[in-house]
């Protein structure tokens, strides 16, 4: 465990054979390191032979809250990156990471950061070799090598029992272990079978265990495991098992239907009872170590040396299991080995070429799973020769159709498709032997009408299918056999005249199963009684369409109604049995007493407003309450004054865990006194807010009782006095809350005190007398207690009493929040006169000075506290001399504002066991702040030890752990500790600093002092992030004065020149905003980096507003400071008005950096930045150049050969982006340029980058602009041949009055995808002329708006090109009069066909009058969606010569035609639309009899 607490140790390898224990290993290192808090989350992460990262992901940011919006795997493991390394910043992070069988890096295929740059992060991986281990750079690594005997035997008669001690059997079992070779997998594997077994069951498998080595010994023992199997069935169930990738959690359920199909639990009748025997074999297996618990409910999982096994297994004799990938699948058809086979098991990660028709005479189950939905297809004959297929199951995958042979498929018994897109599935009618049909988290739209024709269908599941909006009624009605129905994601019960009502459901007699969703109680008809079910979820009423997994794991019966009328007969029936009861809204309920239950174990009740107790015995005798309930959460209930009156039996509530009551203003108790009437004694979460007539939460009696309470929060009671009502006699302490880790309370205006005092009087006169009551007295403790959350707590001005005993009543205090405590003034009063019990600590030099210490708190929140000042009264900064946090390693203070110092220097060393273990900083919005350590008497300390700066020793005040300080708004700050106007002087050191943040430090002149030649290098040396803004007076970063240059850390070698610089290693980001003094970093004086300065790890550098700076970077005597540009990745400069070049040309000195380029046969020295990637310039008025040019921002003298984003807006002295000259390679992987508002620009991009693979190009509001693409530079022979924009796939101009055209026919654009033009005033054509060949066959938008003198839109020689056309939008255009024109004598064809276009939006075109100019008919297949409106000449849309099969919506405002009925276009100025969906369109397109074709 020592080498986890290693900052220099990032990933640990542990490596060992397959059943060694190694995962075993890494669950027992989690939990020793959750017992040491060394971390505060825990991630373990499977990643197995064939890994799927994106499940991976989602299992990490499941546990952070993280959602993804990104589609991609390498955009999630950035998103989640970024996340991580934002949690990084004040936790510390365990990832485990089981199995990995090869490279992987980790960072960029799942978003894990590891390395020296995020100590908080530590990875621990298993392998079975050590070659993956030293591949994936783990130091150490470890090899488990097995248990050694004792450990070996002790685990053995751990299993088998205190049998193995018998004289007949002790030399048996000690040569059964011996034979194990100390594999855990093994030593489970042969125990469970042999408990309660005879002895010659003992002998027999000492005869089987023959392996010569420890391999054949794991395979021996499991061989023998399930050779022991005697349940029936359960061999076929664990074989089941290994049809599922490795690694992946199995599924109860997908076992349960796969067995079914198999032809498992066949002496069962019913479905409850095979599902109840599913269970039972799972428990069965786990019991034998053949398979492993889950996280997840209703889950396990398999070793994946226990699935190799099986596999094994599977794969000989009669079974025949064939388990794969699409590598294996190949091979499978080169030897034939699907004739002989059962099941086929196989992961498609590339479409296969599937054959035609397989012959595999004896397959019963196949399973397909694919990946990201791919899109699938079948021969039409595949099926044709699997005439004993049993099962067919299909995993992500995409199919339009299912093939024909599906229909031969008379054997199939269970059909289930899980998270596939599917349309046309209506072939599944055919099937009238199934009997399971399953469509889990699938995207499918309605379920085929032929379905109905499955009379032996037993289970139907439609579980998350969130499109499904229809379900014909006859296909319930006539399923009459069905056992199981799942459909809780469909909610349009009755919606239309086909769709399924919830009356149907009472055709089905044999129902044993059911998950549905009734969004309103008046569809329950009320003679719908439920009787036979086992299992159900039904939620009635339209709260509850998200399901609550937590909750819906308590029960397999679960009850979730709103409503507000009395509860008819069939919901009284689900409640006398349910286990998990969800009741909101009916004011027909006036209290819990006939839904008492044993069976409840969660009970939820919501806005139940005639409810005045939930449970009332007043006129019974006393009665034992839910004793089995587990949950209990009352809420939003107006009326509610006690939760129970009368009489309880000791027993009522025996199982409680977690209570919460919200939202009842007139409850008068939280618990009246349960010694009496019930026990709370398993408690462990309590929660109240919003109870505004409560003046406690709990009498001295019922506290007692809390013995394992472990989470109390109570907020929004206006007029909660105290937590506790009582206090007694005597001066010890008391634990009263033993167990309790969390304690948060809030908003709570009159609370004085955790505990009442008994004395008011003495109370009363202590207030009058100006002593403060503290809110913990000396008679609490809270043993356990980790997190303090205190806010808007107005009574509140003292936390402890000065008689507390901290190591008795605080002992595991880790993280103390306090905020908006108006009244604090301070923590506890050191001065009184009363007896002060205080832990003595030695201090540093020796010297023994009482302190107050707090051994395990590691995070200070302090906000918005106008009156506090010090953690002591009377103090004159937050930590004095009397106080200390060993373990702290974050502090917050936010809006404190009598704050002067944070530290305190007086007399002595400051509070340094404060300092020690501190991560991160963070001050702001403290008005009176003025040093972070006090600096009176201007006394320097040796502080912890020393650091050498220079040659010389100076003593230091260290902060040794210190990598975040986030300081902001802090207008009188003027420095650290000694200097003013320096915020970092020699007195002060950072050595892991790696993030600083400056934001409205407006005293600050310098960052860093350079006195003597002695900068705070220390400060340096790890620093990764400089941030600083709005800093006004700031002139320089580091300090300039007497101009000394010093050589700080080493030295680098500038071509032909050694200088001594100042180095800043490790710093990848700068981002300095809006400071309008600052003139250089260093010593120059409009140029930010010179000579003098280095950051050789630099990557991004944002400056915004920095209204000083002539130049960026210097090129004075051939140095320009190429260390800060070799791995620049990110440029953002905004706002600079003053900038002439990004680099100084002074003297006009080309020179060369970091190597040569060679242009045009000559060798010319050229910036080079090797790594840009994305430049970002805007509002730089004065930019002439980024080096050399006079007006072009590119040049042949810079390079930057991995850009692949330009983003440029208002350059006004910019008249070209790049000259001629410039060369491909120097910009060969530009991908993305937008420009905007480049008032001289006269062309964006030159011939010779049209083919270097730029993809999108946006242009706005360049008035200067007359043709996107110059050709006329060219020579004449290039003139006359054709160019080709192979990459570009996207274009988008707007405002460019000058352009007249966009497209020349000397150019071709065959990637071009999508096309938006708008606001073009002097745009006559799109396309100048006819265009090549292939020029835009892909493009699949366009996009037309304010073209005010464009009259046509497409030419009709393009129409062979616009085949993947989808969308056509042309609006605000006041001369359109058609959109496809005939031009240059080619006729449009007779037939328009555009096969994917999907939909047309034509708006407000006034002159617009048809689509074309002669008459032809129009087929769009694909079409969906057409909008037209303000388009008066526009008289018909041409639907009687349209053939648009899919078309569901069109909006119009138009009414010049004459169409009667429900098929007219609705007019209206105001576009009050009429929509038509489905069969309505097709009736409208059917009575239009005209077409007008202008």
């Amino acid at each position: 465990m020592d080498v986890l607490n290693d900052k220099n140790t990032s990933i640990i390898g542990i490596w060992g054979m397959g059943g060694v224990g190694k995962t075993t290993l890494l669950e027992e290192i989690r939990r020793q390191a959750g017992e040491k808090k060394l971390f505060d989350m825990f991630f373990m992460v499977t990643v197995s032979q064939t890994p799927n990262f994106e499940s991976i992901q989602q299992k990490i940011a499941d546990m952070i809250g993280l959602e993804f919006t990104e589609k991609t795997p390498e955009a999630k493991a950035e998103r989640l990156r970024w996340r991580i390394c934002e949690m990084l910043k004040e936790k510390k992070l365990l990832f485990l990471v089981d199995g990995v069988w090869g490279e992987i890096d980790l960072e960029k295929k799942v978003g894990i950061p590891y390395g020296e740059n995020y100590k908080g992060s530590r990875i621990v991986l298993t392998s079975r070799s050590r070659d993956v281990c030293d591949q994936m750079g783990c130091k150490p690594t470890y090899q488990v090598e097995g248990l050694n005997d004792d450990e070996a035997w002790g685990l053995f008669k751990g299993i088998v029992g205190e049998i193995v001690e018998s004289a007949d059997r002790k030399h048996i079992a000690k040569r059964i272990v011996g034979k194990c070779g100390g594999l855990p997998l093994a030593i489970k594997a042969v125990a469970n079978p042999l408990k309660e077994k005879s002895l010659s069951h003992w002998e027999v498998c000492i005869s089987e265990l023959k392996g010569q080595n420890l391999k054949s010994v794991v395979r021996e023992a499991l061989q023998f495991s399930y050779d022991y199997l005697s349940k029936p069935y359960a061999k076929e169930m664990f074989l089941l098992c290994c049809l599922f990738p490795e690694d992946e959690v199995i599924d109860i359920q997908d076992l349960f239907r796969l067995g079914l199909g198999f032809g498992l639990f066949q002496n069962t009748t019913t479905l409850d009872t095979a599902m109840a025997e599913a269970d039972v074999l799972v428990d069965y297996l786990k019991s034998s170590s053949l398979l492993l618990e889950s996280d997840r409910e209703g889950s396990v999982l398999m070793h994946d040396v226990i699935r190799e096994f099986a596999i094994s297994v599977a794969s000989r004799d009669k079974h025949l299991f064939l388990v794969g990938t699409h590598q294996e699948f190949i091979c499978w058809k080169r030897n034939h080995a699907f004739t002989r086979c059962t099941a086929v098991s196989l992961q498609i990660d590339v479409v296969p070429e599937f054959p035609y028709e397989w012959e595999c005479p004896e397959l019963e189950l196949l399973k397909l799973e694919g990946k990201d939905k791919q899109p699938l297809v079948l021969p039409s004959n595949i099926f044709k020769r699997m005439e004993k297929l049993r099962v067919l199951s299909m995993t992500d995958i995409q199919m339009m159709s299912l093939p024909a042979s599906f229909e031969d498929l008379k054997s199939l018994r269970t059909l289930c498709f899980y998270k596939c897109l599917l349309k046309d599935i209506s072939i599944i009618g055919e099937l009238k032997n199934l009997e399971i049909l399953s469509f889990c988290d699938c995207d499918i739209e309605e379920l085929p009408k032929e379905i109905e024709k499955l009379t032996n269908l037993r289970f139907l599941e439609l579980t998350n299918c969130k499109n499904l909006r229809l379900v014909p009624s006859s296909v319930i009605c006539n399923l009459s056999n069905l056992e199981g129905l799942y459909m809780r994601s469909f909610s349009q019960w009755k919606v239309g005249k086909d769709n399924a009502s919830v009356e149907d459901l009472k055709k089905l007699s044999s129902l044993v199963a059911l998950e549905v969703c009734i969004p309103n109680d008046n569809l329950w008809p009320d003679d719908l009684v439920f009787r036979n079910l086992t299992r159900f979820k039904i939620s009635v009423g339209d709260a509850f369409y998200h399901e609550d997994e937590h909750l819906f794991s308590h029960s397999s019966k679960i009850l979730e109604l709103k409503t507000n009328t009395t509860f008819k007969e069939g919901f009284n029936m689900l409640l006398k049995i349910a286990g998990v009861i969800h009741i909101e809204g009916t004011n027909a309920l006036h209290n819990l007493n006939e839904y008492n239950s044993p069976l409840l174990k969660c009970l939820i009740i919501k806005k139940c407003q005639e409810m005045k107790y939930a449970i009332d015995t007043t006129k019974s005798a006393p009665l034992i309450v839910f004793p089995l309930l587990e949950i209990l959460e009352i809420c939003d209930m107006d009326n509610l004054q006690e939760l129970y009156l009368g009489m309880l039996l000791r027993e009522s509530f025996g199982e409680l865990r977690k209570l919460i009551l919200k939202g009842l203003p007139q409850l008068m108790n939280v618990w009246k006194n349960p010694t009496e009437h019930a026990s709370l004694q398993k408690l462990r979460v309590l929660g109240v807010s919003c109870c505004h007539k409560l003046k406690s939460i709990f009498s001295l009696y019922m506290v007692r009782d809390l013995v394992q309470l472990q989470e109390m929060k109570v907020s929004q009671c206006e007029a909660l006095e105290y937590i506790i009502d009582g206090e007694r006699n005597g001066d010890g302490h008391e634990n009263l809350f033993p167990q309790l880790n969390r304690l948060e309370l809030e908003n709570l205006p009159k609370l004085q005190r955790f505990m009442s005092s008994l004395n008011a009087l003495a109370t009363s006169a202590n207030c009058g007398s100006g002593v403060l009551e503290p809110f913990f007295n000396n008679q609490i403790a809270f043993p356990k207690l980790e997190f303090m959350i205190f806010s808007n707590i107005d009574g509140v001005r003292e936390i402890w009493t000065s008689k507390f005993r901290l190591e008795m009543s605080f002992p595991q205090l880790r993280l103390l929040n306090l905020g908006s405590l108006l009244n604090l003034t301070h923590f506890w009063n050191m001065n009184s006169n009363e007896n002060i019990h205080m832990e003595i600590v030695p201090a540093v030099e020796d010297n023994a000075r009482r302190l107050i210490e707090f051994p395990c708190l590691q995070y200070i929140t302090l906000e918005k506290l106008p009156i506090f000042e010090s953690f002591q009264m009377g103090g004159h900064a937050l930590f004095d001399g009397k106080v200390a946090f060993p373990s702290l390693k974050r502090l917050t203070l936010s809006s404190v504002p009598k704050l002067m110092h944070v530290w305190e220097n007086m007399d002595g060393p400051p509070a340094h066991v404060s300092l020690q273990n501190l991560i991160s900083l963070d001050i702001g919005y403290c008005d009176t702040l003025k040093n972070v350590v006090s600096c009176e008497r201007d006394k320097t300390m040796a502080a912890a030890e020393e650091i050498e700066v220079g040659r010389n020793t100076a003593e230091v005040i260290i902060f040794p752990a210190l990598e975040t300080i986030n300081f902001h708004n802090l207008p009188n700050l003027t420095s650290f500790f000694a200097r003013n106007g320096t915020l970092f002087d020699e007195k002060v050191a950072f050595p892991s600093l790696k993030e600083l943040n400056l934001y409205g430090v407006h005293k600050l002149m310098h960052v860093w002092e350079n006195m003597d030649g002695r900068p705070a290098h220390v400060c340096l040396q790890n620093l990764i992030s400089l941030d600083i803004l709005e800093c006004d007076n700031l002139k320089n970063v580091v300090s300039c004065e007497k101009d000394k240059t010093v050589a700080v850390a080493g030295e680098i070698e500038v071509p032909g020149n050694t200088t001594g610089v100042i180095i800043f290693p490790a710093l990848k980001m700068i981002y300095f905003r809006n400071l309008p003094n600052l003139t250089s970093f260093f010593a120059g004086n409009g140029t930010l980096i010179d000579e003098k300065v280095a950051f050789p790890s630099l990557k991004q550098l944002k400056l915004y507003g920095v209204h000083k700076l002539i130049h960026v970077w210097e090129n004075m005597d051939g140095r320009p400071a190429h260390v800060s540009l070799q791995n620049l990745i990110s440029l953002d400069i905004l706002d600079c008005d003053t900038l002439k070049n990004v680099v100084s040309c002074e003297r006009d000195k080309t020179v060369t950096v970091t190597g040569e380029i060679e242009v045009r046969g000559n060798t010319t020295g050229v910036i080079i930045c090797p790594a840009l990637e994305m430049i970002h310039f805007r509002n730089l008025t004065n930019l002439t150049s980024f080096f050399a040019g006079n007006g072009t921002l590119f040049d042949e003298k810079v390079a930057f050969p991995a850009l692949g984003s330009l983003e440029l807006g208002v350059l006004n002295n910019i008249t070209e982006l790049w000259s001629p000259q410039v060369q491909v390679e120097s910009f060969c992987q530009v991908k993305t340029i937008v420009v905007e508002g480049c008032s001289k620009l006269l062309q964006i991009v030159p011939p010779r980058l049209l083919q270097i693979g730029i993809e999108t190009i946006t242009v706005k509001r360049c008035p200067s602009v007359k043709s996107l693409f110059v050709l006329e530079r060219l020579a004449v022979d290039e003139r006359e041949a054709s160019l080709t924009f192979y990459h570009l796939k996207y274009l988008m101009v707007c405002g460019l009055p000058k352009l007249e055209y966009i497209f020349d026919k000397k150019v071709s654009y065959p990637a071009m995808q999508k096309l938006w033009i708008s606001d073009m005033d002097g745009l006559r054509d799109i396309w100048q002329t006819q265009q090549s060949s292939g020029s835009f066959h892909q493009l699949e938008g366009i996009h037309v708006e304010r073209c005010h003198k464009l009259l046509t839109v497409v030419p009709s020689y393009l129409f062979p090109e616009l085949q993947s056309l989808k969308r056509i939008l042309i609006e605000y255009c006041d001369s359109v009069e058609v959109i496809f024109c005939d031009d240059s004598g080619q006729l449009l064809p007779a037939t328009v066909t555009l096969p994917h276009l999907q939909y047309i939006s034509l708006h407000h075109n006034p002159v617009l009058g048809s689509f074309c100019h002669h008459k032809c008919d129009f087929e769009w297949p694909s079409l969906r969606k057409v909008r037209l409106y303000g388009c008066p000449k526009m008289e018909n849309f041409p639907f009687a010569n349209m053939k648009a099969p899919r078309l569901e919506r069109v909006v119009s405002d138009s009414t010049d035609n004459e169409i009667t009925g429900d098929t007219s276009i609705v007019t209206g100025d105001g576009f009050s639309d009429k929509c038509y969906y489905g069969d309505e369109c097709d009736r409208f397109n059917s009575r239009i009899h005209t077409c007008i074709i202008n």
